[in-house]
């Protein structure tokens, strides 16, 4: 690392010192109390740290046994949350170890986060979206992990895997399945409507024929032919990004890591405009504050949703429940790949337990761990020996649409950066806004302003 490289790092981690120091007050009853589950482990203070690392480097190379039986976890809770419950008790008996796992909000476990170190209490692994990793890495909070990885396991996972798990040259997370990201649809109304269904991307629907096809099921009595998720508008930071590409739009500008030019564009605005336009034809219901249009009210026969809602899809539609890939809007056809991932902090290295958080991770990768994940939530193995086991997964099967795309190289990834969370919320906001009727350029322009912002004050944009 160069001398600017560690000048630009080590500014990255005062900045962020001082934002926590400024949240701890506000914070601290959040991250005390929390909605966890097992908090039984002692917080770590800052003088304990010291000491730590002052007795480690007195007998560098070896672990304490003080502390290595158990390990804390703090899980961005999920649908997946009681696989993960499953996952762990298997695991104590496995490895002879303690595994104290705590589930939280994605917002909150943010929150806990930033504030950890200051308050004291920073877990051993965390298990979130890959997107919350950079900034805690860049806060000092990751341990990168290539000197762990086995040659053996790092060549046999997925390229998009390698991609999301690595950030400044070094690989700092692992990941049981990708995402798989496409349109489900209820077959039996597509047929009755008498729309053509592509089953692979390269025979995707076109824009004139996507409308066609939404005109076509509004006639033959489908209430709403699409559901976009509008109830949880911040899930369209992932879910729209394959429609977002197709438009030429992007979230930000992947040289400069701003986003004015690129999230206020033309491209992007025309993309939040169809929003707007799918709203006013009557094709998604803007007033929807509900989970299960498509796969229980059945008042839609399209989902814009990946594979985390297989398991309500499956149950509830059986064989109706099929995929089709998102539509060329112009620029091609794309879809999403990014995933939870795992990661060891640095709290694990000071805490002496990270021999173990280690031995945790090495077994997630275990086909037999995967396996139980993916047949739960129709994700992408992330191991390609894995893959080739699933039937689902082959030419043919209900999901081998997933392994396609990816496999062909159309798979975008939202961008890395510690500014990931100031990007997500006002995201959210804006999605929002133009759901609820807001003018998609004003709110574009509004956000991209507030964004890069803050990532000038904290020097986000530089590396």
């Amino acid at each position: 690392m160069t001398a600017p490289d560690r000048h630009a790092e080590e500014t990255m981690r005062q900045l962020w010192k001082k934002a926590a120091v400024g949240m701890a007050v506000l914070a601290f009853s959040v991250s005390a109390a929390g909605c966890g589950e097992k908090v039984t482990d002692t917080p770590t203070t800052a003088a304990q740290s010291e000491a730590g690392s002052q007795a480690e480097s007195q007998s560098e190379g070896s672990e304490a046994a003080e502390g290595a039986g158990s390990i804390k976890v703090w899980v961005s809770s999920g649908a997946e949350d009681d696989i993960y419950r499953e996952m762990f008790k298997k695991m104590e008996t496995e490895l002879k170890l303690e595994i104290n796992d705590e589930y939280y909000p994605k917002d909150e476990l943010d929150s806990k986060m930033q504030v950890a170190p200051v308050v004291g209490d920073a877990p051993d692994m965390i298990i979130a979206d890959y997107l919350q990793i950079p900034s805690y890495y860049e806060a000092g909070m990751i341990e990168a992990l290539e000197d762990r990885v086995p040659a053996d396991i790092k060549s046999d996972l997925l390229q998009s895997i390698v991609d999301e798990s690595t950030y400044d040259g070094h690989m700092i997370t692992t990941a049981q399945f990708d995402a798989g990201m496409a349109l489900w649809a209820n077959k039996s109304m597509l047929e009755a409507a008498g729309v053509r269904i592509p089953t692979s991307y390269k025979d995707a629907w076109d824009k004139a024929e996507f409308e066609d096809v939404l005109a076509k099921l509004k006639a033959s009595g489908v209430e709403y032919p699409l559901y976009i998720r509008q109830n949880k508008p911040s899930s369209l930071y992932f879910t729209f990004m394959p429609v977002l590409a197709s438009f030429g739009g992007d979230y930000v500008n992947r040289d400069t890591m701003l986003t004015e030019g690129v999230l206020d564009s033309e491209e992007t605005i025309a993309a939040y405009s169809y929003i707007t336009w799918l709203v006013d034809q009557g094709y998604i219901n803007g007033a929807c504050d509900y989970e299960d249009a498509f796969y229980g009210r059945k008042e839609s026969a399209l989902a814009l949703l990946g594979h985390w809602k297989y398991t309500d899809h499956v149950t509830n539609l059986g064989d109706d429940a099929i995929l089709v890939p998102v539509p060329d809007f112009g620029k091609g056809v794309y879809t999403c790949s990014g995933s939870v991932v795992w990661a060891m902090t640095t709290a694990a290295k000071d805490n002496k337990t990270a021999d173990a958080v280690w031995s945790v991770m090495e077994a997630s990768l275990q086909p037999e761990y995967i396996t139980q994940m993916v047949d739960f939530n129709g994700a992408i193995p992330s191991r390609k020996s894995v893959l080739d086991t699933r039937e689902d997964l082959k030419e043919g099967g209900r999901l081998y649409l997933y392994r396609e795309q990816l496999e062909a190289g159309i798979s975008v990834l939202r961008p890395l950066t510690p500014a990931h969370m100031t990007i997500y919320s006002a995201m959210e906001s804006a999605t929002s806004d133009i759901i609820g009727g807001a003018d998609a350029a004003e709110a574009l322009k509004e956000a991209a302003k507030s964004i890069d912002e803050i990532i000038l004050e904290n020097e986000w944009n530089l590396k």
